[in-house]
């Protein structure tokens, strides 16, 4: 009788510690891959927009940009949720380099903004 339980106890430790450190990671990984690539693509354009609005020093496009910075709040909401779940930093980092390479902007566009509209 205590044979089996033992067994049935170290069973049951056995999922848990599976399902914490393996299965529960992996299913946010798959659940949030998308959600944290566009967020974190749309965070990273947030901050380079509102650095370029801060530098036109205006109060109407402050508001613009802190409208934009929402965008990196939805981020870091994500990045802690999938932190919590157990998946690694070095797993959030890839898909971050990742959002990175696939919405990479041509040097044109930033070029564009520092160029003198009137003399």
């Amino acid at each position: 009788m205590s044979k089996n339980l033992f067994r049935v106890i170290v069973g049951v430790f056995c999922l848990i510690w599976l399902a914490k450190n393996a299965i529960g990671p992996s299913a946010a990984f798959v659940f949030f891959y998308n959600d944290y690539l566009q967020l974190s693509s749309q965070c990273a354009d947030a901050m380079d927009e509102s650095w370029f609005l801060e530098q036109k020093e205006s109060p109407a496009l402050d508001k613009t940009a802190q409208i934009h910075l929402l965008a990196c709040h939805e981020y870091d909401k994500t990045r802690k949720i999938m932190l919590s779940m157990g998946v690694p930093e070095s797993a959030l980092a890839y898909i971050g380099l990742k959002a990175l390479e696939i919405n990479q902007k041509s040097a044109e566009k930033f070029v564009e903004q520092h160029r003198f509209q009137q003399r």
